[in-house]
Protein backbone atom coordinates (compact mmCIF):
# COMPACT_ATOMS: atom_id res chain seq x y z
CA UNK A 1 0.00 0.00 0.00
CA UNK A 2 1.12 3.54 -0.81
CA UNK A 3 0.41 5.94 2.06
CA UNK A 4 0.03 9.57 1.00
CA UNK A 5 0.23 12.07 3.84
CA UNK A 6 -1.49 15.33 2.93
CA UNK A 7 -3.99 15.90 0.16
CA UNK A 8 -3.36 18.77 -2.26
CA UNK A 9 -3.36 19.05 -6.06
CA UNK A 10 -0.14 17.00 -6.23
CA UNK A 11 -1.72 14.23 -4.18
CA UNK A 12 -4.79 14.18 -6.42
CA UNK A 13 -2.63 13.90 -9.54
CA UNK A 14 -0.54 11.17 -7.93
CA UNK A 15 -3.60 9.18 -6.90
CA UNK A 16 -5.01 9.47 -10.41
CA UNK A 17 -1.78 8.21 -12.01
CA UNK A 18 -1.33 5.38 -9.51
CA UNK A 19 -4.91 4.25 -10.12
CA UNK A 20 -4.36 4.30 -13.88
CA UNK A 21 -1.25 2.17 -13.49
CA UNK A 22 -3.28 -0.50 -11.69
CA UNK A 23 -2.35 0.25 -8.07
CA UNK A 24 -5.39 -0.58 -5.96
CA UNK A 25 -4.05 -0.15 -2.43
CA UNK A 26 -3.70 3.58 -1.82
CA UNK A 27 -4.31 5.31 1.51
CA UNK A 28 -4.57 9.11 1.82
CA UNK A 29 -4.54 10.86 5.22
CA UNK A 30 -5.53 14.51 5.60
CA UNK A 31 -7.46 16.55 8.17
CA UNK A 32 -9.73 18.15 5.51
CA UNK A 33 -12.65 15.77 4.90
CA UNK A 34 -13.96 17.77 1.94
CA UNK A 35 -10.59 17.47 0.18
CA UNK A 36 -10.58 13.73 0.73
CA UNK A 37 -14.12 13.39 -0.66
CA UNK A 38 -12.80 14.56 -4.01
CA UNK A 39 -10.83 11.29 -4.23
CA UNK A 40 -13.85 8.99 -4.02
CA UNK A 41 -13.98 8.48 -7.77
CA UNK A 42 -10.60 6.70 -7.58
CA UNK A 43 -11.77 4.15 -5.02
CA UNK A 44 -8.98 4.82 -2.53
CA UNK A 45 -8.97 4.48 1.26
CA UNK A 46 -9.00 7.78 3.14
CA UNK A 47 -8.55 8.75 6.79
CA UNK A 48 -9.52 12.15 8.16
CA UNK A 49 -6.76 13.05 10.62
CA UNK A 50 -3.85 15.39 11.24
CA UNK A 51 -0.82 13.63 9.73
CA UNK A 52 1.47 15.13 12.35
CA UNK A 53 -0.44 13.64 15.31
CA UNK A 54 -1.79 10.48 13.70
CA UNK A 55 -0.98 7.17 15.41
CA UNK A 56 0.69 5.12 12.66
CA UNK A 57 0.46 1.98 14.79
CA UNK A 58 -3.25 1.95 13.92
CA UNK A 59 -2.69 1.91 10.14
CA UNK A 60 -5.09 -0.39 8.27
CA UNK A 61 -2.17 -1.46 6.11
CA UNK A 62 0.03 -4.17 7.57
CA UNK A 63 2.72 -3.86 4.87
CA UNK A 64 3.02 -0.29 3.57
CA UNK A 65 5.28 0.04 0.54
CA UNK A 66 6.07 3.73 0.89
CA UNK A 67 5.15 6.88 2.78
CA UNK A 68 4.73 10.01 0.65
CA UNK A 69 4.73 13.30 2.57
CA UNK A 70 3.20 16.13 0.54
CA UNK A 71 2.65 18.83 3.17
CA UNK A 72 4.97 21.84 2.99
CA UNK A 73 5.71 22.43 6.67
CA UNK A 74 9.44 21.64 6.86
CA UNK A 75 9.83 21.64 10.63
CA UNK A 76 6.83 19.37 11.16
CA UNK A 77 7.87 17.16 8.24
CA UNK A 78 11.33 16.56 9.70
CA UNK A 79 9.77 15.31 12.93
CA UNK A 80 7.29 13.19 10.98
CA UNK A 81 10.06 11.58 8.93
CA UNK A 82 11.93 10.62 12.09
CA UNK A 83 8.79 9.17 13.66
CA UNK A 84 7.93 7.08 10.58
CA UNK A 85 11.50 5.77 10.30
CA UNK A 86 11.47 4.72 13.97
CA UNK A 87 8.26 2.75 13.43
CA UNK A 88 9.06 1.47 9.93
CA UNK A 89 12.86 1.58 9.50
CA UNK A 90 12.86 -0.46 6.29
CA UNK A 91 10.06 1.44 4.51
CA UNK A 92 10.63 4.01 1.76
CA UNK A 93 9.92 7.61 2.76
CA UNK A 94 9.56 10.35 0.14
CA UNK A 95 8.96 13.98 1.02
CA UNK A 96 8.21 17.10 -0.99
CA UNK A 97 10.62 20.00 -0.35
CA UNK A 98 11.01 23.53 -1.62
CA UNK A 99 14.74 23.73 -2.27
CA UNK A 100 18.14 22.10 -1.93
CA UNK A 101 18.57 23.11 1.71
CA UNK A 102 15.27 21.51 2.70
CA UNK A 103 16.28 18.45 0.72
CA UNK A 104 19.55 18.11 2.64
CA UNK A 105 17.77 18.46 5.99
CA UNK A 106 15.13 15.87 5.07
CA UNK A 107 17.67 13.33 3.89
CA UNK A 108 19.74 13.91 7.02
CA UNK A 109 16.87 12.83 9.32
CA UNK A 110 16.08 9.67 7.35
CA UNK A 111 14.08 10.45 4.20
CA UNK A 112 14.97 8.17 1.31
CA UNK A 113 14.05 10.74 -1.33
CA UNK A 114 13.37 14.48 -1.29
CA UNK A 115 11.61 15.86 -4.35
CA UNK A 116 12.27 19.54 -5.05
CA UNK A 117 9.01 20.75 -6.56
CA UNK A 118 10.46 24.06 -7.76
CA UNK A 119 13.26 22.26 -9.60
CA UNK A 120 10.80 19.87 -11.27
CA UNK A 121 8.59 22.72 -12.44
CA UNK A 122 11.63 24.70 -13.60
CA UNK A 123 12.99 21.72 -15.56
CA UNK A 124 9.59 21.14 -17.15
CA UNK A 125 9.43 24.78 -18.24
CA UNK A 126 12.96 24.63 -19.61
CA UNK A 127 12.06 21.49 -21.56
CA UNK A 128 9.08 23.23 -23.13
CA UNK A 129 11.22 26.25 -23.95
CA UNK A 130 13.74 23.95 -25.66
CA UNK A 131 10.89 22.50 -27.70
CA UNK A 132 9.78 26.01 -28.66
CA UNK A 133 13.35 26.87 -29.64
CA UNK A 134 13.63 23.71 -31.75
CA UNK A 135 10.31 24.49 -33.43
CA UNK A 136 11.55 27.96 -34.35
CA UNK A 137 14.88 26.61 -35.65
CA UNK A 138 13.33 23.87 -37.77
CA UNK A 139 10.73 26.24 -39.20
CA UNK A 140 13.39 28.74 -40.19
CA UNK A 141 15.61 26.03 -41.71
CA UNK A 142 12.75 24.63 -43.78
CA UNK A 143 11.81 28.11 -45.02
CA UNK A 144 15.37 28.75 -46.22
CA UNK A 145 15.49 25.35 -47.94
CA UNK A 146 12.18 25.98 -49.69
CA UNK A 147 13.60 29.16 -51.18
CA UNK A 148 15.96 26.95 -53.22
CA UNK A 149 13.06 25.63 -55.32
CA UNK A 150 14.40 26.91 -58.66
CA UNK A 151 18.07 25.94 -58.71
CA UNK A 152 18.53 23.79 -55.67
CA UNK A 153 20.83 23.67 -52.66
CA UNK A 154 24.61 23.12 -52.56
CA UNK A 155 25.78 21.42 -49.36
CA UNK A 156 29.46 21.92 -48.49
CA UNK A 157 31.14 19.81 -45.81
CA UNK A 158 34.28 20.50 -43.83
CA UNK A 159 37.53 19.57 -45.57
CA UNK A 160 38.51 15.91 -45.23
CA UNK A 161 35.01 15.15 -43.90
CA UNK A 162 34.62 12.72 -41.02
CA UNK A 163 31.58 10.46 -40.40
CA UNK A 164 29.76 13.19 -38.47
CA UNK A 165 30.09 15.67 -41.33
CA UNK A 166 29.14 13.08 -43.97
CA UNK A 167 26.07 11.88 -42.06
CA UNK A 168 24.96 15.42 -41.27
CA UNK A 169 25.24 16.42 -44.93
CA UNK A 170 23.17 13.41 -45.92
CA UNK A 171 20.54 14.31 -43.32
CA UNK A 172 20.24 17.86 -44.68
CA UNK A 173 19.92 16.43 -48.19
CA UNK A 174 17.11 14.16 -46.93
CA UNK A 175 15.28 17.13 -45.39
CA UNK A 176 15.59 19.02 -48.68
CA UNK A 177 14.17 16.01 -50.55
CA UNK A 178 11.16 16.04 -48.23
CA UNK A 179 10.23 19.44 -49.68
CA UNK A 180 11.10 18.61 -53.28
CA UNK A 181 14.38 20.53 -53.27
CA UNK A 182 17.33 19.07 -55.17
CA UNK A 183 20.77 19.17 -53.58
CA UNK A 184 24.33 17.93 -53.99
CA UNK A 185 27.07 17.46 -51.40
CA UNK A 186 30.61 18.79 -51.93
CA UNK A 187 33.84 18.60 -49.97
CA UNK A 188 37.49 19.63 -50.17
CA UNK A 189 40.57 17.64 -49.23
CA UNK A 190 40.39 13.87 -49.09
CA UNK A 191 38.42 11.07 -47.50
CA UNK A 192 41.42 9.02 -46.45
CA UNK A 193 40.55 7.34 -43.15
CA UNK A 194 39.70 3.69 -43.78
CA UNK A 195 36.48 3.88 -41.81
CA UNK A 196 35.39 7.05 -43.60
CA UNK A 197 36.05 5.41 -46.97
CA UNK A 198 34.08 2.36 -45.86
CA UNK A 199 31.18 4.58 -44.77
CA UNK A 200 31.00 6.30 -48.15
CA UNK A 201 31.46 3.12 -50.17
CA UNK A 202 29.09 0.88 -48.23
CA UNK A 203 26.34 3.50 -48.16
CA UNK A 204 26.94 4.22 -51.85
CA UNK A 205 27.03 7.89 -50.98
CA UNK A 206 27.50 10.37 -53.82
CA UNK A 207 29.88 13.05 -52.56
CA UNK A 208 31.60 15.39 -55.00
CA UNK A 209 35.20 16.34 -54.35
CA UNK A 210 36.53 19.82 -55.18
CA UNK A 211 40.26 20.55 -55.39
CA UNK A 212 40.21 24.30 -54.85
CA UNK A 213 37.99 27.26 -53.92
CA UNK A 214 38.02 28.28 -57.58
CA UNK A 215 36.22 25.06 -58.51
CA UNK A 216 33.37 25.95 -56.17
CA UNK A 217 32.67 29.31 -57.86
CA UNK A 218 30.64 27.88 -60.74
CA UNK A 219 28.61 25.82 -58.27
CA UNK A 220 27.92 28.84 -56.08
CA UNK A 221 26.73 30.83 -59.07
CA UNK A 222 24.34 28.09 -60.21
CA UNK A 223 22.35 27.37 -57.02
CA UNK A 224 19.79 29.28 -54.97
CA UNK A 225 21.15 28.43 -51.52
CA UNK A 226 24.45 27.31 -49.98
CA UNK A 227 24.82 25.24 -46.81
CA UNK A 228 27.97 24.69 -44.76
CA UNK A 229 28.05 21.65 -42.47
CA UNK A 230 30.55 20.91 -39.67
CA UNK A 231 32.23 24.25 -40.35
CA UNK A 232 31.03 27.81 -39.85
CA UNK A 233 33.31 30.28 -41.64
CA UNK A 234 33.97 30.15 -45.41
CA UNK A 235 37.59 29.07 -46.15
CA UNK A 236 38.21 27.89 -42.56
CA UNK A 237 38.51 24.12 -42.94
CA UNK A 238 36.35 24.10 -46.06
CA UNK A 239 36.74 24.63 -49.79
CA UNK A 240 34.57 27.75 -50.02
CA UNK A 241 36.17 31.11 -50.96
CA UNK A 242 36.51 33.52 -47.99
CA UNK A 243 33.78 35.93 -49.14
CA UNK A 244 31.13 33.27 -49.88
CA UNK A 245 27.60 34.15 -48.80
CA UNK A 246 26.43 31.08 -46.92
CA UNK A 247 22.70 30.66 -46.22
CA UNK A 248 22.68 27.66 -43.87
CA UNK A 249 25.33 26.90 -41.24
CA UNK A 250 25.03 23.89 -38.92
CA UNK A 251 27.93 22.92 -36.67
CA UNK A 252 28.91 21.94 -33.14
CA UNK A 253 32.49 23.22 -33.03
CA UNK A 254 33.70 26.20 -31.04
CA UNK A 255 34.03 29.31 -33.20
CA UNK A 256 34.14 33.09 -33.20
CA UNK A 257 30.44 33.87 -33.55
CA UNK A 258 31.19 37.42 -34.64
CA UNK A 259 32.60 35.98 -37.89
CA UNK A 260 29.64 33.70 -38.59
CA UNK A 261 27.04 35.02 -41.03
CA UNK A 262 24.06 33.24 -42.53
CA UNK A 263 20.27 33.23 -42.87
CA UNK A 264 20.04 30.14 -40.69
CA UNK A 265 22.80 29.53 -38.15
CA UNK A 266 22.73 26.67 -35.62
CA UNK A 267 26.05 26.19 -33.82
CA UNK A 268 25.81 24.19 -30.59
CA UNK A 269 29.25 23.50 -29.07
CA UNK A 270 27.57 21.91 -26.07
CA UNK A 271 26.34 18.96 -28.16
CA UNK A 272 28.75 16.14 -28.96
CA UNK A 273 27.94 15.69 -32.65
CA UNK A 274 26.29 17.59 -35.49
CA UNK A 275 24.58 14.28 -36.33
CA UNK A 276 22.68 14.65 -33.05
CA UNK A 277 21.45 18.08 -34.13
CA UNK A 278 20.35 16.74 -37.51
CA UNK A 279 18.57 13.80 -35.87
CA UNK A 280 16.57 16.28 -33.76
CA UNK A 281 15.50 18.07 -36.94
CA UNK A 282 14.44 14.82 -38.61
CA UNK A 283 12.43 13.73 -35.57
CA UNK A 284 10.66 17.06 -35.20
CA UNK A 285 9.75 17.04 -38.89
CA UNK A 286 8.44 13.47 -38.64
CA UNK A 287 11.01 12.22 -41.16
CA UNK A 288 12.06 8.66 -40.33
CA UNK A 289 15.56 8.09 -41.76
CA UNK A 290 16.07 5.01 -43.89
CA UNK A 291 18.50 2.32 -42.76
CA UNK A 292 21.51 3.83 -44.52
CA UNK A 293 20.99 7.35 -43.14
CA UNK A 294 20.21 6.07 -39.64
CA UNK A 295 23.39 3.98 -39.70
CA UNK A 296 25.46 6.95 -40.87
CA UNK A 297 24.01 9.28 -38.21
CA UNK A 298 24.43 6.72 -35.43
CA UNK A 299 28.04 6.14 -36.48
CA UNK A 300 28.68 9.89 -36.72
CA UNK A 301 27.51 10.37 -33.14
CA UNK A 302 29.56 7.45 -31.92
CA UNK A 303 32.77 8.65 -33.59
CA UNK A 304 32.54 12.28 -32.50
CA UNK A 305 31.78 11.30 -28.90
CA UNK A 306 34.47 8.59 -28.95
CA UNK A 307 32.01 5.85 -28.17
CA UNK A 308 29.92 8.12 -25.89
CA UNK A 309 32.89 8.80 -23.58
CA UNK A 310 33.78 12.33 -24.74
CA UNK A 311 31.68 15.52 -25.05
CA UNK A 312 28.53 13.41 -24.68
CA UNK A 313 25.23 15.06 -23.76
CA UNK A 314 21.68 13.84 -23.18
CA UNK A 315 20.88 15.08 -26.71
CA UNK A 316 23.52 12.72 -28.15
CA UNK A 317 22.27 9.77 -26.11
CA UNK A 318 18.65 10.53 -26.99
CA UNK A 319 19.48 10.75 -30.71
CA UNK A 320 21.45 7.50 -30.56
CA UNK A 321 18.58 5.74 -28.79
CA UNK A 322 16.14 6.91 -31.48
CA UNK A 323 18.40 5.73 -34.31
CA UNK A 324 19.52 2.40 -32.83
CA UNK A 325 16.40 0.35 -33.77
CA UNK A 326 16.75 1.47 -37.40
CA UNK A 327 20.49 0.85 -37.74
CA UNK A 328 21.85 -2.00 -39.87
CA UNK A 329 24.20 -3.62 -37.33
CA UNK A 330 25.92 -5.72 -39.98
CA UNK A 331 26.62 -2.64 -42.08
CA UNK A 332 27.87 -0.79 -39.01
CA UNK A 333 30.30 -3.60 -38.23
CA UNK A 334 31.66 -3.47 -41.78
CA UNK A 335 32.24 0.28 -41.46
CA UNK A 336 33.96 -0.02 -38.09
CA UNK A 337 36.30 -2.85 -39.04
CA UNK A 338 37.91 -2.02 -42.40
CA UNK A 339 41.49 -3.11 -43.17
CA UNK A 340 44.20 -0.62 -42.13
CA UNK A 341 46.39 0.71 -44.94
CA UNK A 342 50.15 0.16 -45.00
CA UNK A 343 50.72 3.93 -44.87
CA UNK A 344 48.60 4.31 -41.74
CA UNK A 345 50.63 1.63 -40.00
CA UNK A 346 53.83 3.32 -41.20
CA UNK A 347 52.70 6.74 -39.90
CA UNK A 348 51.75 5.26 -36.54
CA UNK A 349 55.20 3.68 -36.42
CA UNK A 350 56.86 7.05 -37.12
CA UNK A 351 54.68 8.71 -34.47
CA UNK A 352 55.96 6.22 -31.91
CA UNK A 353 59.58 6.53 -33.06
CA UNK A 354 59.67 10.35 -33.28
CA UNK A 355 57.74 11.15 -30.11
CA UNK A 356 58.90 13.94 -27.82
CA UNK A 357 57.48 14.03 -24.29
CA UNK A 358 57.61 17.06 -22.01
CA UNK A 359 55.72 16.57 -18.80
CA UNK A 360 52.28 15.30 -19.76
CA UNK A 361 52.55 16.69 -23.32
CA UNK A 362 53.61 14.57 -26.28
CA UNK A 363 54.34 15.78 -29.81
CA UNK A 364 55.48 13.73 -32.76
CA UNK A 365 56.47 14.82 -36.26
CA UNK A 366 55.66 12.05 -38.74
CA UNK A 367 57.43 13.79 -41.63
CA UNK A 368 55.95 13.54 -45.14
CA UNK A 369 52.54 11.91 -45.52
CA UNK A 370 49.87 11.25 -48.14
CA UNK A 371 47.07 10.25 -45.74
CA UNK A 372 46.25 12.96 -43.17
CA UNK A 373 43.52 10.75 -41.72
CA UNK A 374 46.24 8.57 -40.22
CA UNK A 375 47.17 11.45 -37.88
CA UNK A 376 44.13 11.23 -35.57
CA UNK A 377 44.56 7.46 -35.41
CA UNK A 378 48.15 7.98 -34.31
CA UNK A 379 47.08 10.68 -31.82
CA UNK A 380 44.46 8.39 -30.24
CA UNK A 381 47.05 5.64 -29.87
CA UNK A 382 49.75 7.89 -28.39
CA UNK A 383 47.25 9.27 -25.86
CA UNK A 384 47.25 5.83 -24.26
CA UNK A 385 50.92 6.19 -23.29
CA UNK A 386 51.45 6.25 -19.54
CA UNK A 387 51.90 9.76 -18.12
CA UNK A 388 50.64 11.47 -21.30
CA UNK A 389 47.44 13.51 -21.25
CA UNK A 390 47.82 15.76 -24.33
CA UNK A 391 49.08 14.75 -27.78
CA UNK A 392 49.89 16.64 -30.99
CA UNK A 393 50.78 14.67 -34.13
CA UNK A 394 51.82 16.63 -37.24
CA UNK A 395 53.16 15.95 -40.73
CA UNK A 396 53.71 17.53 -44.12
CA UNK A 397 51.08 16.74 -46.76
CA UNK A 398 52.08 18.34 -50.08
CA UNK A 399 52.11 22.10 -49.38
CA UNK A 400 50.53 21.97 -45.93
CA UNK A 401 51.36 21.00 -42.37
CA UNK A 402 48.52 18.89 -41.00
CA UNK A 403 47.86 18.77 -37.25
CA UNK A 404 45.84 16.41 -35.09
CA UNK A 405 45.55 16.72 -31.31
CA UNK A 406 43.87 14.81 -28.50
CA UNK A 407 43.68 15.42 -24.75
CA UNK A 408 42.19 13.96 -21.59
CA UNK A 409 43.35 16.88 -19.43
CA UNK A 410 40.24 18.69 -18.17
CA UNK A 411 42.30 21.86 -17.62
CA UNK A 412 43.02 22.19 -21.33
CA UNK A 413 40.83 23.34 -24.20
CA UNK A 414 42.61 21.91 -27.24
CA UNK A 415 40.75 24.03 -29.79
CA UNK A 416 41.75 27.21 -27.98
CA UNK A 417 45.30 25.95 -27.47
CA UNK A 418 45.85 25.21 -31.17
CA UNK A 419 44.28 28.51 -32.17
CA UNK A 420 46.56 30.34 -29.74
CA UNK A 421 49.57 28.54 -31.19
CA UNK A 422 48.76 28.65 -34.89
CA UNK A 423 45.99 31.23 -35.39
CA UNK A 424 42.19 31.11 -35.32
CA UNK A 425 41.81 30.46 -39.05
CA UNK A 426 44.34 27.62 -38.93
CA UNK A 427 42.86 25.34 -36.29
CA UNK A 428 39.69 24.40 -34.46
CA UNK A 429 37.70 21.62 -32.88
CA UNK A 430 36.70 20.77 -29.34
CA UNK A 431 38.14 20.88 -25.85
CA UNK A 432 39.42 17.29 -26.10
CA UNK A 433 40.01 16.86 -29.85
CA UNK A 434 41.18 19.40 -32.40
CA UNK A 435 43.00 19.72 -35.72
CA UNK A 436 44.69 22.24 -37.95
CA UNK A 437 46.02 22.76 -41.45
CA UNK A 438 48.85 25.18 -42.22
CA UNK A 439 50.09 26.31 -45.62
CA UNK A 440 53.85 26.02 -45.98
CA UNK A 441 54.00 29.05 -48.25
CA UNK A 442 57.45 29.56 -49.75
CA UNK A 443 58.76 26.52 -47.91
CA UNK A 444 56.38 24.26 -49.75
CA UNK A 445 58.49 24.67 -52.89
CA UNK A 446 61.73 23.72 -51.20
CA UNK A 447 63.61 20.92 -52.95
CA UNK A 448 65.61 20.04 -49.86
CA UNK A 449 63.20 17.93 -47.84
CA UNK A 450 65.63 17.61 -44.97
CA UNK A 451 65.73 21.38 -44.45
CA UNK A 452 61.96 21.66 -44.86
CA UNK A 453 61.48 18.94 -42.24
CA UNK A 454 63.76 20.69 -39.76
CA UNK A 455 62.05 24.07 -40.25
CA UNK A 456 58.61 22.50 -39.85
CA UNK A 457 59.59 20.48 -36.81
CA UNK A 458 61.20 23.44 -35.04
CA UNK A 459 58.41 25.88 -35.89
CA UNK A 460 55.45 23.70 -34.92
CA UNK A 461 56.89 22.30 -31.68
CA UNK A 462 58.07 25.75 -30.59
CA UNK A 463 54.67 27.35 -31.18
CA UNK A 464 52.78 24.48 -29.56
CA UNK A 465 54.89 24.19 -26.41
CA UNK A 466 55.00 27.97 -26.04
CA UNK A 467 51.20 28.24 -26.24
CA UNK A 468 50.89 25.42 -23.70
CA UNK A 469 53.32 27.14 -21.33
CA UNK A 470 55.82 24.29 -21.49
CA UNK A 471 59.49 25.19 -21.22
CA UNK A 472 61.67 23.96 -24.07
CA UNK A 473 65.41 24.21 -24.50
CA UNK A 474 66.73 27.05 -26.64
CA UNK A 475 67.47 25.87 -30.15
CA UNK A 476 69.14 27.44 -33.11
CA UNK A 477 66.43 28.00 -35.69
CA UNK A 478 66.58 29.68 -39.11
CA UNK A 479 66.26 33.47 -39.26
CA UNK A 480 63.31 33.07 -41.58
CA UNK A 481 61.35 31.01 -39.05
CA UNK A 482 58.94 33.85 -38.34
CA UNK A 483 58.20 34.31 -42.04
CA UNK A 484 57.17 30.68 -42.17
CA UNK A 485 54.95 31.18 -39.13
CA UNK A 486 53.01 33.88 -41.04
CA UNK A 487 50.83 30.88 -41.86
CA UNK A 488 48.85 31.93 -44.91
CA UNK A 489 46.43 29.25 -43.97
CA UNK A 490 43.08 27.87 -44.88
CA UNK A 491 42.15 25.59 -41.99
Amino acid sequence: MYIILGCDYVAKALVKNLSKSGEEEILVIDKDENTLNALKEFNVTTITADIYTYDFNSLPAKEPVAFIILQKNLKENLTLIQRIKELFPDKFVLTQVADENESSESLAVGADCAVESVRIISNAILSELETAKLKRSVSKLVNVIKEAANNGLAIFLQDNPDPDAIASGLALKRIAEEYGIGSKIYYGGNIGHQKNKALVNLLQTDLLRLNSPEESLSILNSVDKVALIEASIPSKNNVLPPDTRVNIIIDHHQTDFSLVKGEFVEILPGIGATSSIMTRYLRYLGIVPDVSLATALRYGIRVDTSGFTRNTTTEDLDAAAFLSPIVDVGLLNQIENPPMSAETIDIIGRAIRNREVRGSYLTSFVEFINDRDALPQAAELMLQMEGVSTVLIFGIDKDRVQLSARSVDSRINLASLLQKAFGFMNAGGHATMAAGSIELGIFGDATDKKSLSKITFDAVRKKFFSAAGVDIEKREVPDDLESMMNFSVKG
